[in-house]
């Protein structure tokens, strides 16, 4: 697919509108994603199509510039078709805002040709060898868990480069083409099994100094991307912009579980007289399953606009504004995840049958919180810390 696709026309309502849309066409694809541990090419081509994979990538490129606030309402709305889709579209396109942080020639490798071109990631490696030569890095290794990787014209990765003489360490996140790598079938799980979160394998490559950026320069406000791409959205903290690509596939999840557990417990019988009858505690269960997705959703939207806010008004947030990203997307998160165990203790026998999409929902929330993004130890961690007035670990912004 070349030039431009409709990114560069979306306003937030459309995008919804669409990723609404998308939603029905994932969900009727989601047994097979859940089957062949990867998506139909169909939906695929339906994230392209939509122009939704582009809604933060650079306007120079077509992007859509769209901010936080949409992602969590595109996200949460395909994957409440279909988890995997929606984790896959998510992580696919925060990659997007991700490539315009890069150097303007990487950008140019990557999109001048095709806008449209998607990328794939892993930031550690199961096992490497990296080396520093003229001009760049000589690159081989193995790189697990990378979403969508099966489809992307290119990858990236994290290198570490032994330091020479005593010195640190040479870390940086490096783009190469697809004809440069090869994706192993490796991802076999029980949650988000469509993802298809395979292992990228690199021999022998020679990867340009151009084509990589230090992270640490992503994680303080300073990407080489931003001299090029003005909007204060390419100034953003790493952590606190991708934090909401993950995080809303679990609401939409979650609120699609919801859904299913509250017509699973119309239609509950007494097993005495098999006449329907919804109990008091059946009730509650619904409730207040119901109430906490439904609280995790405002509370991921209340601090993705607020950073849009801070965003549109021409200010960074600092450090504290910052980390409230990080502690309401895995507050979110947490909520989700309690939601769905509630689901599953009340839904009796029927919920854990293989048909049955609580067990799914289940299955794929616990998948969103296992992601290290949503480690509550850390997270929380840093929040008191921060609360308290006490130095952070070195070396975290």
């Amino acid at each position: 697919m070349s030039g431009l696709s409709p990114a560069t026309l979306l306003a937030a309502d459309e995008a919804i509108a669409k990723a609404e849309r998308l939603a029905e066409r994932v969900d009727a694809r989601r047994d097979y994603s859940d089957e062949f541990r990867r998506l139909p090419e169909e939906t695929i081509a339906d994230f392209h199509d939509s122009g939704l994979l582009r809604i933060n990538q650079a306007a120079r490129w077509g992007g859509a510039e769209l901010g936080n606030r949409a992602v969590v309402d595109v996200v949460s709305a395909i994957s409440k078709g279909d988890a995997a889709s929606g984790w896959v579209y998510g992580v696919i396109a925060s990659h997007f805002w991700l490539g315009s942080l890069f150097t303007l020639e990487a950008q140019e490798d990557m999109w001048g040709d095709n806008p449209d071109a998607m990328m794939a990631s892993s930031f550690a490696a199961q096992a490497s060898e990296c080396v520093a030569v003229d001009g760049g890095y000589r690159v081989s290794g193995r790189w697990p868990y990378s979403s969508g990787s099966l489809h992307c014209e290119w990858g990236m990765v994290g290198i570490v480069v032994p330091g020479a003489d005593g010195q640190p360490p040479i870390k940086r996140w490096c783009l190469l083409p697809r004809s440069e790598y090869r994706v192993e079938d490796t991802w076999h799980t029980s949650a988000l099994r469509g993802t298809g979160s395979n292992t990228i394998v690199i021999d022998d490559v020679f990867i340009p100094e151009y084509r990589t950026v230090d992270p640490a320069l992503l994680m303080t406000n300073r990407a080489p991307g931003a001299d090029v791409n003005p909007s204060l959205l390419f100034r953003l903290n790493f952590s606190e912009a991708i934090t909401w690509y993950l995080a809303a596939v679990a609401v939409g999840a979650a609120e699609r579980t919801v859904e299913d557990f509250a017509q699973h417990a119309a239609k509950k019988r007494s097993k005495f007289s098999t006449e329907v009858q919804i109990s008091d505690s059946m009730l509650i269960h619904v409730g207040t399953a119901s109430s906490q997705v439904d609280a995790a959703r405002s509370v991921l939207s209340f601090r993705a606009s607020s950073l849009d806010d801070l965003v549109a008004a021409g200010t960074l947030p600092d450090f504290r504004e910052a980390s409230k990203s990080n502690r309401d997307s895995t507050t979110a998160v947490r909520m989700c995840v309690d939601a769905m165990e509630r689901c599953m203790q009340a839904g009796g026998g029927s919920a854990v049958a293989s048909a049955s999409s609580v067990q799914q929902g289940w299955r794929d929330v616990h998948g969103v919180a296992a992601h290290i993004s949503y480690n509550t130890d850390f997270t929380y961690k840093s929040w008191g810390l921060e609360l308290l007035g006490l130095p952070q670990p070195p070396g975290f912004p």
